[in-house]
């Protein structure tokens, strides 16, 4: 007999929320980007279409991030006012940061259904039909990474996946893997890559996938052999250090994995006052963090000294600061300065990461390789300017210091800089740029 009315337990406030939440995307969320969306228009299923296209799914997000007023309907608080940002509660019981941690989800749920062929619980559908796995996807949302070498990449560093155990699919045990490392509408562009990578790759590192947010890592990612993991592993002994390393920054294990225990110990512990994800930011920086250990010239106090530009400063950047033999404070003093004259953009431009992903065009590689041959020359002539400019001060008498000789050549060749910079930079480092700006 089934139970009376009175005795049947009510939702959770949980499921009541999750319910809502879905009412409103499949109905009239889903149907204002019909009204905006052209490629929607002729769709009978609006929020399906969406679900089943990363293309489709990202280009909703840009149009929220553009257009968010026109959803303000959907974005009423407790109080009936307009939430403003993405933290606070909505009236439906979840943030707007919640509802697209949940639609990334079901929208990697129905992608990987396509991609590997196979229901996610196949317990759940009457009549089982096995399709074939769909070879690796190029997106047009992916435009300087090769999928189909990635895929490789991954298979030849990690392995392949053993069969799925009886009564589970292949899309299943792919998406139980990740599923709990989906949270931002980012993710969503590396769709295609994410289905190519085994799922006891996610088992195992989880999170440190999923916060690899350029085409560039996920590159040097899929370049990281297994072995280097378990050297790294071996080096750091702690399996607390481990999972920090492994939900700050994975890139790090190659460095880790090079550095030994005495290099590791070296770095580490001039960085122990640092945040977690500084920290393994600048071990993920290989060459600097390398330098850091081979140059005798620099000590446990000046890696302390430069941890906060550690992580974006490459190797020739801290060479041309040691040839011009200044001491801790003064290279700190130089970096902020150089920050200062330069603004970020051109800083980062001289100073930062040496993008390392090869295009597969050849005239994005010739402008790759001028574009980083201008920078580093770039960088030399400024150091030489400051020296000679600092020299020309002491002949003469005028007691300027090297700060104030810096500051002069920034302000005086900024303008130049930024103009060739802009000129060269091919698009595969103005899109990486843009990718690792805060999202």
């Amino acid at each position: 007999m089934p139970e009376p009315a009175s005795s049947v337990k009510a939702d959770s406030p949980d499921a009541t929320a999750r319910r809502e939440v879905s009412r409103m995307l499949k109905g009239p969320v889903a149907e204002t980007f019909r009204q905006l969306l052209p490629p929607l228009a002729p769709v009978p299923d609006p929020y399906k279409a969406i679900m089943e296209s990363p293309e489709l799914l990202d280009g909703c997000f840009k149009i929220f991030r553009a257009k968010r007023d026109l959803f303000n309907l959907f974005l009423l608080g407790e109080d009936g006012q307009v939430v403003a940002d993405d933290a606070t509660r909505l009236k439906c019981g979840r943030s707007v940061d919640e509802v697209i941690g949940m639609v990334v989800r079901t929208g990697m749920r129905s992608y990987a259904e396509q991609h590997f062929g196979d229901p996610i619980d196949p317990s759940k559908v009457k009549v089982k039909t096995v399709a074939a796995k769909k070879p690796p996807q190029q997106s047009y949302l992916l435009r300087f990474v090769n999928v189909v070498k990635l895929s490789e990449l991954f298979r030849r560093n990690h392995g392949e996946d053993r069969p799925p155990p009886s009564g589970q699919s292949k899309s299943g045990r792919f998406y139980a893997a990740i599923k709990d490392h989906l949270d931002f509408e980012w993710q969503v562009r590396f769709f295609p890559i994410y289905v190519e990578i085994p799922a006891h790759v996610f088992n195992k590192l989880g999170i440190g996938i999923t916060r690899m947010d350029t085409e560039e890592r996920l590159q040097r990612l899929a370049q990281l052999a297994m072995a280097d993991l378990q050297k790294a592993e071996q080096v750091l002994k702690d399996p607390a250090l481990i999972q920090e390393m492994l939900e700050h920054n994975v890139l790090a294990s190659a460095t880790v994995s090079e550095l030994g225990e005495a290099g590791f110990d070296t770095v580490h512990g001039a960085l122990a006052g640092v945040d977690a994800k500084k920290k393994w930011d600048v071990l993920a920086n290989k060459d600097t963090a390398k330098k850091l250990v081979e140059d005798r010239r620099i000590s446990q106090q000046d890696i302390a000294a430069l941890a906060d530009f550690l992580d974006v400063l490459n190797e020739f950047a801290l060479d041309a600061m040691l040839e011009l033999h200044l001491n801790r404070d003064q290279m700190q003093m130089f970096l902020k300065t150089a920050r200062e004259g330069l603004g970020d953009a051109l800083f980062l431009g001289l100073f930062g990461p040496i993008y390392s992903l090869i295009p597969d065009d050849q005239d994005e590689q010739l402008k790759l390789r001028k574009y980083q041959s201008f920078c580093q020359k770039a960088l030399r002539d400024l150091v030489a300017a400051v020296k000679q400019l600092e020299e020309q001060n002491r002949r003469s008498g005028n007691e300027v210091d090297e700060q104030e000789c810096l500051r002069t050549v920034c302000r005086a060749r900024r303008p130049d800089l930024e103009k060739e910079l802009k000129r060269l930079a091919p698009a595969c480092v103005v899109n990486n740029q843009a990718a690792a700006s805060p999202h």
